[in-house]
């Protein structure tokens, strides 16, 4: 999987807040009406962790749905090309948005947070949920995980899997790099509050960032947590091997060897887990290291 992603720009604070509480509104709403069942532990490999902002649930407990209760929540099917098979294959989803309005969400809830097996992580802001339509994958041609991988492909992509297609929302096609929206092996999803877990890059050195910074910022949110955590603990994926100071000296230091090493990472160290980004033009890249380094206002 990649490491970084150009993101959206949110809207305005005030516009975010209205947003954000409309849709949690109609989450409550939602959740009074189809409850998911909560289970206090694992009773199988495919129980999916829940975990965060639990409306009833003591801060730090985690807590476990079912593959089956999830599958009983509304569903729809839809057709993907070529994405875990060679060719056209059925999936059989559950929307984020249904999930989320099925469950006791507390007060603040504005981010979900998905981890992965191998430590991948993914983000998705609730304000963004109704252009994107992110939806969790519950069966492959008609099988669920229990029985993954499918016929045809090499790697087990359960126990969930998060994704987003054109298919279902024409928005996601003018995302630079979807990628990072469409994680595997995902095991937990988080009920989170943005400022909360991304603090850090709002904070201290990262409070008064310049323009470019600032949209540098967004890559950084949408793309590097995936594998990386961010200045002052800031929410990141622990897959990567190379924390935020290591990055912060090279975007700093030596430019050019960043902006290398983006473009085409096993080129600049060979065997480099992260996947090369050669379409990331110069502009998104200053704006990353613009980040990366808080350059200030003027």
């Amino acid at each position: 999987m990649s490491a970084f992603l150009p993101g959206r720009c949110r809207p305005s604070f005030g516009l975010w807040c209205f947003l954000n509480l409309g849709l949690l509104v109609f989450l409550s709403a939602a959740a009074a009406q189809a409850g998911l069942p909560l289970q206090s532990s694992r009773a199988s490999p495919f129980d999916l962790a829940l975990t965060g902002r639990l409306a009833g649930v003591p801060a730090g407990e985690t807590r476990f749905a079912r593959w089956e209760d999830l599958r009983a929540l509304p569903t729809s099917k839809i057709k993907l090309e070529g994405e875990f098979l060679k060719g056209e294959q059925e999936v059989t989803v559950v929307f984020l948005s249904d999930v989320l309005g099925a469950l006791p969400v507390s007060q603040g809830v504005d981010t979900v947070l998905a981890t992965c097996t191998d430590g991948y992580a993914s983000v998705y802001e609730v304000s963004a949920m109704e252009a994107h339509r992110p939806f969790v994958i519950l069966e492959i041609n008609g099988k669920g995980p229990s029985e993954w991988p499918p016929p045809g492909i090499q790697y087990n992509p359960g126990p969930y899997v998060v994704f987003i297609s054109p298919t279902v929302a024409p928005a996601v096609a003018s995302l630079l790099d979807v990628g990072h929206k469409r994680p595997w092996g995902v095991t937990t999803i988080e009920l989170a509050n943005f400022a909360e877990k991304f603090a850090g890059i709002q904070q201290g050195r990262w409070a008064g960032l310049s323009a470019t910074a600032a949209q540098g910022r967004e890559i950084w949110v949408h793309s590097c947590t995936s594998c990386h955590k961010g200045p002052g603990g800031s929410f990141g994926g622990s897959k990567s091997d190379r924390p935020f100071e290591v990055l912060a000296a090279h975007a700093g230091y030596n430019q050019a060897y960043f902006k290398r090493y983006v473009h085409d990472p096993q080129a600049v160290v060979p065997g480099a887990k992260m996947q090369g980004h050669p379409h990331y033009n110069h502009t998104q890249l200053d704006a990353l290291i613009a980040f990366i380094t808080a350059e200030q206002k003027p």
